[in-house]
């Protein structure tokens, strides 16, 4: 225990320039693993399509609605282009930020009510397996998402009450307003890669 001691001595913690930085690759790494793990139904869908066997891709009438899958796109496109660019840009991050908030609960409520009324379950075929389970999952990991967001809005409006959003705008170095930009930069990047994902899901699942 005596000889550990002059080694957490010297033991200094980052640096607050880092912290930033630090707030831009978890933001790339959560996108790798979100990458990852819905790569397992894009391998699932075109492998249990190309084998099907016994003819079970689809059994009985399996057909979801267009209108309701294109609207859920829709929305969620709107919400991450609004909330990219009032992250982005001088404009009005909190409106913009509420803005795409109510955009993607809406999604949320629109994906939740087609995935109850579908007409089919699971079992009915690969490509059933794959739809329910993908959008299920995608739908859940929504909730998180819309989370962050709102914890980067509720900042940004804590800021600038405190008057810390007028250095943000104004560029000024300050450690704070460096975290809060930092922290809007990624979750927004995060969010626009989450409904690239979504529209990908759309494409597959609708269109293909």
């Amino acid at each position: 225990m005596e000889a550990s001691a002059p080694l957490a001595s010297h033991i200094q913690p980052e640096p607050p320039e880092w912290q930033p930085r630090a707030l831009w690759v978890g933001a790339r790494l959560l996108c790798g693993a979100a990458s990852f793990f819905f790569a397992s139904f894009l391998f699932a869908y075109f492998y249990l399509r190309s084998l099907d066997p016994n003819e079970s891709w689809k059994i009985g009438a399996v057909n979801p609605s267009m209108g309701l899958g294109l609207a859920i796109a829709g929305l969620l496109v709107l919400s991450a282009v609004v909330f990219r660019l009032g992250a982005t840009r001088s404009t009005d991050t909190v409106g913009a930020g509420i803005v795409a908030i109510v955009l993607a609960l809406v999604a949320l409520g629109l994906q939740c009510f087609e995935d109850t009324t579908l007409g089919f379950g699971p079992a009915s075929g690969g490509y059933a397996s794959v739809f329910v389970g993908w959008t299920a999952l995608y739908a859940l990991f929504m909730l998180p998402c819309i989370f962050w967001m709102e914890t980067q809005v509720a900042s940004v409006w804590r800021t600038r009450r405190e008057g810390i959003h007028r250095a943000v705008a104004e560029g000024v170095p300050a450690p704070d307003a460096e975290l809060l930009r930092a922290g809007l930069e990624g979750c927004s990047f995060f969010w626009a890669y989450y409904v690239a994902v979504g529209v990908l899901a759309y494409i597959i699942l609708y269109l293909v």
